[in-house]
């Protein structure tokens, strides 16, 4: 009999993992099925290319760039089907090196208007010369675009390595060469740049290869025709980012670009020593031993010809604590007659970082302001003169750094990304001796936020926008404030050049501990995106195509999680108690990631009076990952339960399995957690009002074994 049962089981176990496994081929897309289906969605005119001039082709092997042979080479007049423009343009598609040698004859080809450029082995995607021709026609202000790019294999043609940039990004512009692979430029524009640096570059010609020669006359292109100033008028912008491949390098463009630089003497301008006072403003309570380590590591590691003032804000410390850093300040004055001066501003009060960080910013006397917090350790000497090259540029909103975990090599912050569900901190628990995803660890970028943590501004501009926003009070204070630097047309940036160790929450300790603290975080995360609704679930320097909807450290493709509200909504059915049978057990692991109202997932606001209107759009999305720790995944069945905190009745919800490679990656000693990830869609009304806590239910369908854990995530429905 014993033998009769366990061979029953392993056909159960065996069937169940084929079931597992057709499961998981449906789910997991690769990057080549998915951008395929993506680029499906594209209307590609079929017959826009017309007329065709061959001329000033680079047909023959040894004018080839790199052995490069374009399919399309020549001048083409293009034009639509559809009606967009009336103008007609043609395109000249040369490889870089052919370009330098026949730079004559194709700049001042008059039939010429636009020039696109390909700067290492590779071919244009099918929608590259429609996309590139509608874009030139549609605004006259474009004088230079760039796309995304993927690798190709040459066997089987299948696509791999997708490089999807951010919008126009002057300051990763001026800190490497982002632009990759393929550049299409209007050849007026360029050629009119060639005339006044003709001399220089032919001088350079010798010293140089042809890549850095572009570079350089790139820049000075974008100079002229305003790419360096604010973009507050973003439909006059010189440079256009089409988000859609338009290259298919045969390897990764990243690495053979990847030391291109400016020359340092035009990547940014020193301010003189008498433009620059720095107030470093320092919010901090009940905490004299981590704020003096922060304070000495500042006074003994900072080299600056700049004069600067710190200023603590204290909230109420006790009187032992606030008698210990009067005391300590006095010494450090007396000792520090490079500092221009010690403030400490004691005023008790609930605590608000904005409030203390705008009353430290009222009694500053420097033009510009550096927010510090008091966890923080600095690690090289040049780390402010660095800021205040970029805080200095008059399109510079919030400079920022990057920050590691204490002693370690661990990325706590790299920038600030928005993302549908709420800012996010990508590269997080990373490692930097890694170079991440095509340089995002390394050099300068922009971002659309930066953390309050260490964040330098020129007053002017702070008192543009208004301060910190009071009524964020603990959390995304910081990005609030960035948000609106960058809707006033500033640039936000972060030196990943600059390092500093961040003792990160010993201050508060870390959001989300509570249901308190992650009720309080959700109100607060609503506030923001009440303050900047254009912005909800948009950032121009990130990429559309890579992951938005889920928190993950990587910069990963979109079809890694396939986040959507395309699905069923799913069944619901109220249990009296946990099921029979079921044990509760830590070894059930539960991660909730998302529990919100769709229309606000959607749209980032409530929905309005007039729900009926809006019917498909009223319910609950919910996201998150399960596993069981020590078991065969494949195995189980997973439901998700709401349980009501004050009644006990439980709602047992039907969740859609997901693919997560990222929770996979971090579980290589667990069986079969490929589909570990789960989402569902609940609608509102069939939620009775209360106060819900989310757990899971795992059924064995191999066995009578079922197992019941809790998070701490809660829903608060109300009617």
């Amino acid at each position: 009999m014993k033998f009769i049962k366990k061979s029953l089981k392993m056909a159960l176990i065996r069937r169940q993992h084929r079931l597992y496994e057709k499961m998981l081929r449906d789910k997991d897309l690769s990057y080549d099925q998915w951008i395929r289906q993506q680029e499906e969605k594209i209307e590609i005119v079929p017959d826009i290319m017309s007329d065709v001039k061959k001329s000033l082709t680079n047909d023959s092997p040894k004018e080839a760039f790199d052995g490069l042979k374009m399919e399309n080479e020549g001048n083409y007049s293009l034009k639509t089907n559809r009606v967009e423009s009336e103008k007609k343009m043609a395109v000249s598609i040369n490889a870089l090196q052919f370009f330098w040698e026949n730079w004559g004859a194709i700049l001042e080809n008059e039939d010429i208007d636009i020039l696109i450029l390909t700067l290492y082995e590779g071919e244009l995607s099918e929608a590259a010369k429609t996309l590139i021709y509608r874009t030139f026609s549609q605004n006259e202000s474009i004088i230079l675009i760039y796309g995304d790019e993927d690798v190709q294999k040459q066997v089987h043609g299948e696509r791999e390595e997708p490089w999807f940039k951010p919008d126009w990004s002057p300051d990763r512009f001026l800190s490497s060469y982002y632009f990759g692979g393929l550049i299409a430029v209007k050849r007026e524009a360029l050629r009119a740049i060639w005339e006044e640096n003709k001399t220089l570059v032919m001088k350079k010609k010798l010293l140089q290869e042809e890549r850095q020669m572009l570079y350089e006359l790139l820049y000075k292109l974008i100079c002229i025709h305003g790419g360096f100033s604010d973009r507050r008028n973003d439909d006059l912008a010189p440079v256009y980012h089409i988000r859609q491949v338009l290259f298919h390098s045969r390897e990764s463009g990243y690495e053979q670009i990847r030391e291109l630089r400016l020359p340092e003497t035009i990547q940014c301008v020193q301010p003189n020593e008498s433009e620059a006072f720095i107030s470093i403003i320092i919010p901090s309570k009940d905490n004299p031993e981590v704020l003096f380590y922060c304070i000495h590591s500042l006074l003994e590691r900072t080299y600056t010809a700049y004069p600067y003032e710190i200023i603590i804000v204290d909230n109420g410390s006790n009187d032992s604590n606030r008698q210990r850093i009067e005391e300590e300040l006095e010494c450090l004055k007396s000792a520090n007659s490079t500092v221009a001066g010690f403030t400490y501003v004691y005023q008790p009060m609930e605590f608000n970082f904005s409030d203390m960080c705008n009353l430290g910013a009222k009694k500053a006397r420097g033009n510009f302001l550096l927010f510090l917090n008091d966890d923080m350790e600095i690690l090289q000497s040049d780390w402010l003169d660095l800021m205040i090259e970029k805080a200095a540029l008059p399109y510079a909103g919030a400079v920022g750094v990057k920050l590691l975990y204490p002693n370690s090599d661990t990325i706590q912050h790299a920038g600030i990304t928005n993302l549908r569900v709420g800012p996010a901190h990508k590269l997080q628990f990373l490692s930097d001796k890694k170079v991440h995803y095509y340089g995002m660890n390394r050099g300068v970028h922009n971002m659309l936020a930066v953390t309050g943590a260490c964040l330098l501004l020129r007053r002017e501009v702070f008192d543009q926008a208004g301060g910190f926003c009071r009524e964020l009070a603990v959390a995304f204070n910081d990005v609030d404030l960035c948000y609106t630097l960058y809707e006033k047309g500033y640039y936000n940036i972060v030196r990943n050049d600059v390092i500093l160790y961040h003792h990160e929450s010993l201050s508060r300790g870390k959001d989300g501990e509570s249901e308190e603290k992650q009720l309080r975080l959700l109100r607060e995360k609503d506030l923001l995106y009440e303050r900047h609704q254009a912005l909800y679930g948009k950032d121009p320097f990130y990429h559309p195509y890579l992951t938005t909807d889920m928190l993950e450290a990587e910069y990963s493709p979109a079809c890694r999680y396939q986040v959507t509200l395309n699905m069923p909504w799913s069944e619901v059915t109220k249990l009296d108690g946990i099921p029979a049978g079921a044990r509760e057990d830590s070894c059930l692991v539960v991660g909730m990631e998302c529990a919100m109202d769709i229309y606000k997932w959607k749209y980032g606001v409530e929905a309005p009076k007039d729900k009926e209107a809006y019917s498909e759009d009223m319910g609950y999305y919910f996201q998150g990952y399960s596993f069981i720790i020590g078991a065969d995944n494949a195995c189980f069945i997973k439901k998700l339960l709401l349980r009501d905190k004050e009644k006990g009745v439980i709602f047992e919800i039907f969740v859609d399995e997901r693919c997560r490679k990222d929770i996979k990656n971090n579980l290589s000693d667990q069986l079969n957690v490929d589909l570990t990830g789960f989402a569902a869609k609940v609608k509102m009304n069939v939620l009775p009002e209360g106060n819900y806590q989310f757990g899971m239910l795992a059924k064995d369908r191999c066995s009578r074994l079922k197992l019941v854990n809790w998070s701490s995530w809660t829903l608060e429905v109300k009617k």
